[in-house]
């Protein structure tokens, strides 16, 4: 119940948002359903594309079907990240939303990703999807945070499946159910997966949460359980260091 009453159920959404980001840090092509709005905003280094992801309504709520689509042509660099983290909110016995990211990157094209804490609230269960397509010499790296709960509450439910590949073969097939009582008694997940032909990927066991494993000779994939977000992160850029060094 909220301070001015019961919420209002809402009726499921189905959102799709698509964005083609063109070379010399040019977006070609936009086009956003709330709430997953996608905002270019100023960059540096004007040879990249920077966006912000913007939760324009709340989400992803009981029965969703979110989607977003990057794709990035030849030589094209791009940058994206959250302005705050997305809530799943639910009811026990209500049905799952789904999220799915899907990103294709052309010949030489680059991706630095980071889309923001998807933080799972009581009741709730969310089914997240990230696909990413790769030609051979492009580079991609992408960060997902996970957390159980908020502070105080006890935590709502994930499930995350990656599926990635280069030049047409597969890379990576991983599925990760994040049920309460099979993540060591920790809350958050942060993970990242770092791939390209100037990474020079090797396993790096930092202890029982947290390891980085050379998929194969260009990729890296980052695994952390912590008790907070703030450790995550930290943990998971001291883990990154170790590997990449």
């Amino acid at each position: 119940m909220g301070a001015f009453g019961p919420l209002r159920a809402r009726a499921a959404v189905i959102a799709r948002t698509t964005a083609v980001i063109e070379p010399g840090g040019v977006l070609g092509e936009l086009s956003c359903e709330p709430p997953l709005t996608l905002r270019q905003v100023r960059c540096d280094d004007p040879g990249r594309c920077e966006l912000r992801l913007v939760g324009s309504a709340a989400g992803p709520l009981a029965g969703d079907d979110l989607s977003l689509a990057l794709r990035l042509r030849a030589c094209a660099r791009a940058t994206l990240r959250a302005t705050g983290a997305s809530l799943a909110q639910g009811r026990d016995g209500g049905a799952a939303a789904s999220l799915s990211v899907y990103a294709e990157l052309a010949a030489g094209a680059c991706l630095v990703a980071d889309p923001g804490a998807l933080i799972a609230c009581a009741g709730s269960r969310v089914d997240v999807r990230l696909e990413l397509v790769l030609s051979a010499d492009a580079s991609v790296e992408w960060h997902e945070l996970v957390v159980l709960g908020r502070t105080g509450e006890r935590p709502g439910q994930a499930t995350m499946r990656w599926d990635v590949t280069r030049a047409g073969r597969p890379v990576l097939r991983q599925f990760v159910d994040l049920v309460p009582g099979l993540t060591s008694g920790r809350r958050v997940l942060a993970c990242a997966l770092i791939a390209g032909p100037a990474i020079a990927a090797r396993t790096v066991v930092a202890g029982p949460t947290a390891a980085a494993q050379r998929v194969d000779e260009h990729t890296l994939l980052l695994t952390v359980l912590a008790d907070d977000a703030a450790s995550a992160a930290r943990e998971l850029a001291m883990l990154r260091h170790a590997a990449l060094s």
